[in-house]
């Protein structure tokens, strides 16, 4: 594997490559949490998105967070969480990361993820983030 950490030094380049994932396609939500303390928890999602480094070609980009302490990954007949309309905003610090796949339209702020509200309602906070991007499938 050919994974990246990221940091707060380059998430806003790792998001700008990917146009902040806006319209990217959600094809798989991975949860691993084995017995034991959260640190080894993982939420992996397989995300389609344009790769700008790649000259806007579709690229399968493997997101992993993690020692996962809260997530929230609704499902529903009545609204898709699949396509990411409005992107995904990511805030990695040295304590955690917030990876939020439905941050909306508006200003967006981390401490905001988790809270009541319209928005904010697919996430996963751990502390840590890494990626891999590879050129398929797709589906």
């Amino acid at each position: 594997m050919n994974t990246t950490a990221v940091s707060s030094h380059d998430q806003r380049r790792f998001l700008e490559r990917f146009s902040c994932f806006e319209d990217g396609v959600i094809t798989g939500i991975r949860l691993h949490i084995p017995r034991g303390p959260s640190a080894g928890w993982t939420a992996s999602f397989d995300i389609q998105a344009m790769d700008g480094a790649a000259g806007n070609d579709w690229r399968l980009v493997q997101i992993t967070v993690g020692g996962v302490y809260e997530y929230e990954f609704p499902c529903s007949r009545q609204y898709s969480y699949f396509v990411l309309s409005d992107g995904l905003k990511l805030d990695c610090t040295d304590e955690r990361c917030v990876l939020d796949l439905d941050p909306g339209p508006d200003e967006w702020l981390a401490t905001q993820v988790g809270q009541q509200g319209e928005y904010s309602k697919q996430y996963v906070i751990g502390t840590s983030c890494e990626y891999e991007v590879l050129s398929g499938p797709f589906i």
